[in-house]
């Protein structure tokens, strides 16, 4: 049985330090699933990666994705993890992350001040604006 998420709830895991799960599209028509890091704004999710990973191209030559983005509950006495999750299906944009903004920005999410690292690799942003999200939790 699920629910739809509270947006007070959907608020919270978006700005958890939890990992998203992007989808891609390989050549043949296969999923591949990459955990990344992520940053909501108000109309879409950014992330970045470097240069040369395989779900850029995939992105490049297919730019329909999807998210997964989940918590899971702690083990409940009748035996139950109930999770809280948002799915997204969207577009992905591919453009440089010259000056290092979103990279900043996402590494900050996650390590705070310990965000800090060399940038001597060119990084590229992805954004994704939802065509559908689905927010949900298991009860």
């Amino acid at each position: 049985m699920v629910r739809a998420l509270l947006d007070v709830e959907i608020t919270e895991l978006l700005q958890a330090d939890t990992v998203a799960r992007l989808a891609t599209i390989d050549p043949d028509g296969y999923p591949h699933v990459t955990p990344i890091w992520f940053l909501w704004t108000a109309d879409a999710f950014h992330f970045t990666s470097y240069r040369d990973r395989p779900h850029l191209d995939r992105i490049h030559a297919d730019p329909r994705v999807g998210l997964v983005i989940d918590i899971e509950d702690e083990l409940r006495a009748d035996g139950e993890r109930p999770n809280r999750q948002v799915r997204v299906t969207g577009d992905a944009v591919l453009t440089p992350d010259t000056d290092y903004l979103w990279t900043d920005r996402i590494r900050a999410k996650y390590l705070g001040a310990a965000g800090d690292r060399p940038r001597n690799r060119e990084r590229i942003l992805i954004t994704v604006r939802p065509r559908e999200i689905v927010a949900v939790a298991s009860v």
